[in-house]
């Protein structure tokens, strides 16, 4: 008896009622994003040390920016009624924080401005994820990553500093223009591009490099009439933004923001330092010795600079390579140089490297995307906290005057809560100090610069505000550089309260 075997093929099994769907392109594309969205807002407000940190005092520089939006929103115009060393573009954007201080207290406004710039970064990290998705998933991956972690760029966007402007600005309105190339007729697109990107200008004056590098790239990608459309916007944002200010403090405006810039003094900080700083590696939680550090910064600059070749080569990425290049230039040839100068190259230097590993072949990509990510993500990262100064807001409090309070700080103003009862009350307010000595007695009469210890007119109008009120805060426990004659009439006030350095003193008697 013969068997009858069967070969005709089997239906497919009905697929499970619960299997999990396969995800499209565009949805793993938003889920990357959204990740290093969320991821670079939690390493910022950790680096910021959480609830405490962002009530405590983090150094000067925000504390200038935010006290120049209370002021504004309190009827002060920068540049007319107060120096202010910066374009408006900062004032403006922490003015509804500003006018916050009308309706809570300007401890609580701080704190809101300093969130919304650590949600800037997070819109940043996001962009460059976008930027680098267009090189495919393992350049996003990377891109997002690295930026979300990278020390220059958490460094500066945990607070209400000029950098996180200048960065979301420049990757807001490069992504709206290759937004406009894919669309290909709907010029809005190009519009509205070129506006985002001039507003980087009405930020900091170091932004016009940026712009140009974007605007000459238009030209060289899509031709003159796009390049025209996106200049014509960015002017008229620049324009349209700054020329109320230009009116009301006709030539001062011109005097602070251009020529006192441009006249600073170096300050001594050499080119390795620079280096060590704009690649991470001066704030990572390695524990290295300075040689040490020297050779981790040169292996980091090795593999960015090896990535710049591939993205070359590979023709991806070549704005970024050009935009590295031209921002690390101003960088080391500033005169002056702080830490969160940093995040000037951050976006430009983390997508050469997703650039370089989109250049890299399928079967070597991915290794190479997680060794790379893991290696400089241990050198960039910066899950550490600032140092964090623990401001003494209660303990001055209970002591302080119903009078005109003095600082050297404008954010002590700010968590103590006076900075708005001063401005209303007519007290004279310092919004910047520190900065005056940039405007007056900087030079001598040959012109050579005067460093700010040595400057006469500034220690004296220094110490004639500081005496000036009911009360005096002195909080930066270092960079005043007051000379022994202005710490000797400032110390004849006795000590009223003095917690780690800093310091409230009342008048004698």
């Amino acid at each position: 008896m013969r068997l009858a075997v069967d070969l005709s093929p089997r239906p497919a099994a009905p697929a499970a009622r619960f299997a999990l769907p396969t995800l499209t392109a565009r949805t793993l594309g938003w889920l990357i994003t959204a990740g290093s969205a969320a991821l670079a807002f939690l390493v910022r407000w950790l680096v910021c040390g959480g609830a405490p940190g962002v009530r405590g005092y983090h150094g000067y520089d925000d504390g200038v920016y935010f006290a120049s939006a209370v002021a504004l929103a309190h009827g002060h115009l920068p540049y007319r009624d107060y120096l202010f060393l910066h374009p408006p573009g900062v004032t403006l954007a922490l003015a509804p924080f500003g006018a916050l201080t009308h309706v809570i207290s300007d401890s609580d406004a701080l704190v809101a401005a300093r969130v919304a710039f650590m949600v800037i970064g997070a819109a940043s990290a996001a962009l460059v994820t976008r930027i680098a998705l267009r090189w495919g998933v393992a350049a996003a991956v990377v891109g997002g990553l690295l930026y979300a972690v990278a020390a220059p760029a958490v460094y500066a966007e945990r607070l209400t500093l000029l950098e996180p402007l200048g960065t979301v600005t420049l990757l807001g309105g490069v992504l709206l223009l290759l937004r406009a190339a894919d669309v290909g007729a709907r010029t809005w697109w190009t519009w509205v591009g070129g506006a985002v990107l001039g507003m980087g200008v009405v930020v900091k004056i170091w932004d016009v490099l940026p712009v140009l590098v974007v605007l000459v790239w238009q030209l060289v990608v899509r031709g003159w009439r796009p390049a025209l459309r996106a200049t014509v916007a960015a002017g008229a944002a620049v324009t349209i933004t700054v020329l109320p200010f230009a009116v009301a403090g006709g030539s001062r405006m011109f005097r602070y923001v251009v020529l006192d810039q441009l006249g600073r003094p170096r300050d001594g900080v050499p080119t390795t330092p620079r280096l060590v700083s704009m690649t991470g590696v001066s704030v990572t939680n390695l524990t290295l010795d300075e040689s040490h550090r020297h050779l981790l910064m040169i292996a980091v600059c090795a593999i960015v600079l090896v990535a710049a070749v591939l993205a070359c080569v590979a023709r991806r990425g070549r704005l970024w390579v050009v935009m590295l290049a031209a921002q690390t230039t101003v960088l080391l040839l500033s005169p002056s140089y702080l830490p969160h100068y940093a995040a000037y190259t951050a976006p430009a230097l983390v997508l050469v490297v997703a650039a370089g590993v989109a250049s890299l072949r399928d079967r070597t990509r991915v290794p190479l995307a997680v060794l790379g990510c893991v290696s400089l993500g241990l050198v960039m990262g910066a899950f550490r906290e600032s140092p964090l100064v623990d401001f003494p807001a209660d303990a001055m409090a209970a002591r302080l005057p119903a009078g005109c309070v003095q600082a050297d700080a404008p954010a002590a103003l700010a968590l103590l809560d006076v900075l708005s009862r001063d401005l209303d009350h007519g007290c004279d307010v310092a919004v910047d100090l520190s900065g005056q000595t940039f405007d007056a007695g900087h030079t001598d009469r040959s012109g050579a610069p005067v460093a700010r210890i040595d400057n006469r007119p500034w220690q004296l109008d220094a110490r004639t505000y500081l005496t000036s009120g009911d009360a005096m805060v002195l909080a930066r426990t270092r960079g005043n550089y007051f000379d022994p004659e202005t710490l000797a009439v400032l110390h004849r006030w006795p000590v009223a309260v003095d917690v780690r350095g800093i310091q409230l003193r009342l008048p004698p008697g």
